[in-house]
């Protein structure tokens, strides 16, 4: 697939099934945009064989990729066993408090009991307390307690995953934001530049703070000021009731539908995911929808029919990425995977090309926001010329974010000198970065070369019309002042 075929992007897990650099490879041509390093389950050591991998795919296709760390966060888990664990309806699975501090590498020597993370479990859940675990795949109920433990009565049959998330629902946990793991896991990346951070069960504004000022004084391996972006994982009901303020602290938001279907009502978890993905693009933001997608296909080569729905349905409510998790971390078709999520997207984007959300009335613009006031106006342009698309120069890509919002029918060919802002843009709907090769500071000159770097790569066509944005002068930044409509010589 070219990897300007779609708006809508795709986010890939990399684990043991999509390691080798082929395969990541392979990856890249069905459609991955993002790659995700899951660090619940992936050391420091993995993630820089993945990072010089992905870095070293990236340069060999010539394409713009983002890397995404995944924070592990306040996450709960189960310890103390490392294959799937087999428990059936009726079982008593005995669950202990234990300090964080090398409970990963704990075995349990008792059947049925199993360790956590979670401090003071007796003190913070009640008998008849509801408990679920992977998601919810089970439930249960507190019948009893131990010493810094609780027996939970087991009411459907299941094979436990190593590492299975933990949930007690209404339940305020006593943990930090971070861990000292979430910490080093943080430098490591930030020193790596890697372009997104994704943190796990925010519950407030303050906590995307928290790790703004981490990042803000860790030093990159370049010795570049960091510009890690923060990816905030709405996937709580405390995240959820302060999900404006969220968005507004981060760069970007993931609806988290996993861990987030076992804190809310799960009828209500569709309107919630259509309610976050507007509040995220109207703050021109990227959304990225997560988990479970396409979940059968970590063992089937064929996704079901509700799943094909699932996917189609998340484009059709505009989101920004789609990702697969599992599917593609262990599956046994990851590259399959990809190629179905991307003609699911493109068969819903042939469908959907012609709307422009600008035209629905949402977006309210202060007349102080010029920035806003031109992208608006650039894409009014584009529709009105039947313009083939619309370029941006960006020294920061916010220019091209404004625009990516708008959801307009035609691509946005992103400019700019910054590789790191060229391989962030990658998570944008619709804004496909490139590289401006030459140092020009003259608007006449760079409009002349980039058109022709534009149809030596065949995204468009002698007599095509393209609406430029920009900004006089350019070399500063927040200066958009420009729109100007030119043709394909």
């Amino acid at each position: 697939m070219n990897w300007i075929d779609k708006q809508t992007k795709i986010i890939a897990t990399l684990g043991p099934n999509s390691r080798e650099y082929e395969t990541i490879i392979e990856l890249l041509k069905a459609g991955v945009s993002v790659f995700r390093l899951n660090f619940s389950h992936t050391t420091a050591e993995d993630a820089q064989v993945f990072i010089e991998r992905i870095r070293q795919a990236r340069k060999e296709l010539n394409i713009p990729v983002a890397i995404m760390a995944d924070i592990k966060g306040p996450a709960l888990r189960l310890y103390g066993y490392s294959e799937e664990l087999e428990i059936q309806k009726g079982d008593t699975l005995t669950i202990e408090s234990r300090p964080p501090e090398g409970i990963e590498t704990l075995v349990s020597e008792e059947p049925g009991r199993v360790f956590t993370n979670l401090p003071m479990i007796t003190e913070i859940s009640a008998l008849g307390q509801r408990v679920l675990l992977m998601d919810g795949c089970v439930a249960g109920e507190v019948v009893g307690y131990e010493q810094n433990a609780i027996k939970v009565k087991i009411e459907n049959a299941a094979n436990l995953r190593p590492k299975a998330h933990l949930t007690i629902p209404n339940v305020n946990y006593p943990i930090p934001f971070l861990s000292e793991k979430d910490i080093k896991d943080i430098i490591f990346s930030v020193e790596s530049e890697v372009e997104y951070l994704a943190l796990s069960f925010v519950r407030e504004a303050t906590d995307v703070e928290e790790v703004r000022r981490l990042v803000a004084r860790t030093k990159t391996k370049s010795g570049k000021r960091p510009a890690t972006k923060l990816i905030a994982k709405i996937e709580n009901a405390a995240g959820l009731n302060d999900a404006e303020a969220i968005i507004k602290a981060a760069d970007g938001i993931m609806v988290a539908r996993g861990d987030l279907g076992v804190e809310v009502a799960i009828e209500k978890v569709p309107i919630v995911q259509k309610e976050l993905i507007k509040m995220g693009y109207l703050a021109a933001k990227p959304v990225i929808t997560a988990t479970q997608m396409l979940e059968s296909m970590i063992n089937s080569p064929m996704p079901t029919r509700a799943e094909a729905s699932d996917v189609a349905n998340a484009v059709f409510d505009s989101t920004s990425a789609v990702m697969l998790s599992g599917e593609t971390a262990i599956g046994n078709y990851p590259v399959k995977v990809v190629e179905t999520m991307a003609a699911i997207i493109t068969q819903v984007e042939q469908r959907t090309c012609d709307k422009d959300h600008r035209l629905n009335g949402l977006l309210k613009t202060s007349s102080d926001d010029l920035q806003s006031i031109l992208a608006q106006n650039a894409v009014t342009v584009a529709k009105d010329c039947n313009a083939k698309a619309i370029v941006v120069l960006t020294e920061t890509g916010h220019a091209a974010r404004l625009l990516s919002r708008l959801r307009p029918s035609v691509p946005v060919f992103a400019m700019m000198k910054d590789e790191m802002v060229y391989h962030q843009l990658a998570m944008n709907w619709g804004v496909f970065p490139f590289l401006l090769e030459e140092s020009k500071d003259i608007l006449d000159e760079i409009v002349v070369s980039t058109l022709k770097n534009l149809k030596e790569k065949g995204v468009l066509a002698t007599g095509d019309r393209v609406v430029y944005l920009a900004g006089l002068p350019l070399s500063r930044r927040g200066t958009t002042n420009v729109i100007r409509v030119e043709t394909v010589g």
